[in-house]
């Protein structure tokens, strides 16, 4: 049997990652006090914050602030981006500095996710590494297709751990592939993971087009503190990340190609099981992916979903359960499992 296995935040978080609500508030605190740095990126998200939301980052208990979430803040910023629109005190275009204020800030703050997803999961709880081992052992990882979509590399580190030597196929290549002892490309039979959303451990050249990857390693890290360059044509890299935001821009060409890869791998499987993801109305993207695959085939899939946790209340899972069913129909198994429960015995339910 074929499967796909798609991955949520509630994947990530059980690991120990943050929820997009904590986000901020757990990167402020991190560098609160004896641990605040003092540079550019701090300076400009503290203006940023206290300017947009009247957040004084600086003072006071950082729990009793009401941080805007993730994607309230880059939807405000790539709204501004699309309608080519300035806000107060933070331009898209200046020609007199040479800068876009707009889009500095937007890295910043997706330099601030890198490092506190980073600090977090240092000391992971390997539920994806006991995943992809109950699946091996199984002798069901071969026909298993991973779409994640998290910007961690959790599930990436996991299965190259398992399966070393360039067995992991992201749907895209790599400028690496051409650099002795990097990273080889993926062999005849690899283990197909998208990434839809983009991920830590790519880097964009927008000179030459290009994507780096840095194997088992977030990459964006290391532009926290120096900007690194294309191995190609020596420009400055960048992240590919799409926030969890209605405004996504899928435009880039490297996720387009992921997101066509998806579409194909998805649809020769004869079940979809969803992990840790709350089917949120702002993906409007993977649902028109999965109701393309839904009504293109003769046999469409079944679908079962592990989107507990400890505290979650019973109304939250009900109007969860009506989303899914809503939108996917009858063939949808809605569990009242969590992510952990799944990795102990995946194919318990199909």
């Amino acid at each position: 049997m074929k499967i796909a296995i798609i991955l949520g935040a509630g994947a990530s978080a059980a690991e120990g990652a943050p929820l997009q609500s904590t986000l901020f508030r757990d990167y402020f605190k991190s560098i609160q006090g004896d641990h605040y740095v003092h540079n550019e990126m701090n300076s400009e998200l503290g203006t940023f914050f206290h300017h947009m939301f009247g957040i004084d980052v600086d003072r006071g208990n950082l729990d009793e602030i009401q941080f805007p979430t993730f994607e309230e803040t880059l939807g405000i910023l790539d709204l501004a981006e699309r309608r080519r629109e300035s806000l107060r005190d933070f331009d898209l275009e200046n020609i007199a500095s040479n800068s876009n204020r707009i889009r500095f800030i937007r890295q910043y703050l997706v330099m601030l996710m890198a490092k506190i997803i980073h600090e977090k999961l240092k000391d992971s709880r390997g539920h994806h590494d006991r995943l992809v081992k109950s699946l091996h052992d199984y002798g069901q990882l071969s026909d298993t297709v991973f779409v994640s979509t998290n910007y961690d590399i959790l599930i990436d580190n996991a299965l190259s751990r398992l399966l070393p030597g360039g067995s992991l196929d992201y749907g895209v290549d790599f400028t690496n592939f051409v650099r002795e002892l990097d990273w080889a490309p993926p062999t005849n039979n690899p283990i197909h993971l998208y990434k839809v959303h983009g991920s830590l451990n790519w880097l964009f050249c927008p000179t030459c087009s290009t994507l780096t990857l840095t194997p088992n390693e977030k990459g964006v890290i290391y532009l926290l503190t120096d900007f690194s360059k294309c191995p190609s044509c020596k420009s400055v890299i960048i992240p590919i990340i799409v926030p969890p935001t209605y405004y996504k821009d899928m435009s880039n060409i490297f996720l387009s190609q992921v997101w066509h890869r998806a579409e194909q791998a998805l649809s020769s499987v004869d079940h979809i099981i969803f992990c840790g993801y709350s089917f949120p109305d702002a993906d409007m993207h993977i649902k028109y992916l999965l109701k393309r695959i839904q009504t293109n085939r003769l046999s469409p899939p079944h679908f079962t979903v592990y989107n507990n946790h400890e505290g979650k209340k019973p109304e939250l899972a009900k109007e969860e359960e009506l989303r899914y069913k809503r939108f996917l129909g009858g063939r949808v198994n809605y569990t009242n499992e969590s992510f952990e429960d799944f990795v102990k015995d995946p194919l318990a339910d199909l």
